[in-house]
């Protein structure tokens, strides 16, 4: 599941644009593979990561010791409804595989789209696991994504698919108005 992972979360990053200087917010960061790829792809960029769990954030932190070190890594662990996001600091936000589970996921992009700074770009990426998982899921995930983002108030709103060993994944990429 590691390589599919991995995979997903390319395929999410990629579809930011993130230039040099760009602060990065990802939200549900497991062990910071994406956020490892960012920083080795990507120069120049500040990142940050949230993720509920204190194992995960430790996973991290080994992983991206050097990046912790220099500064341009910082982690949180605290459920994204309750983040206390600076407003308008991210240009870039991403988050896989993590939005099912957030307790109120319009509360959790209200929050996003305050920490997003005007015209920045945020990624919701999900590819179903669990039993029951189908093409008909995903489509299910990038319907549910793409109208809690019109209604939180993005725009540009664009839903694409791509099949990841073992089911399709959906990527909905959105801005904030500027």
């Amino acid at each position: 599941m590691a390589l599919e992972n991995r995979t997903i979360n390319k395929w999410t990053i990629s579809r930011l644009k993130i230039k040099p200087g760009d602060c990065v917010l990802e939200v549900g960061f497991g062990p910071g593979y994406g956020m490892e790829h960012i920083l080795k792809n990507y120069p120049a960029v500040k990142l940050d990561g949230l993720d509920a769990s204190e194992t995960m954030k430790e996973q991290a932190e080994k992983r991206l010791q050097k990046y912790v070190e220099e500064g341009t890594v910082k982690f949180m662990v605290c459920d994204v409804e309750r983040a206390e996001l600076e407003h308008s600091h991210y240009h870039k936000i991403l988050s896989v595989n993590n939005y099912t589970i957030w307790k109120n996921p319009q509360n959790g992009l209200k929050r996003l789209c305050e920490a997003l700074k005007p015209g920045g770009r945020m990624a919701i990426t999900m590819q179903p696991r669990e039993e029951g998982a189908s093409p008909e899921r995903t489509r299910e995930f990038g319907r549910l994504i793409e109208g809690d983002m019109r209604t939180c108030g993005f725009q540009n709103i664009t839903v694409k698919y791509k099949k990841v060993h073992p089911e399709l994944t959906v990527c909905v990429t959105a801005d904030k108005p500027k």
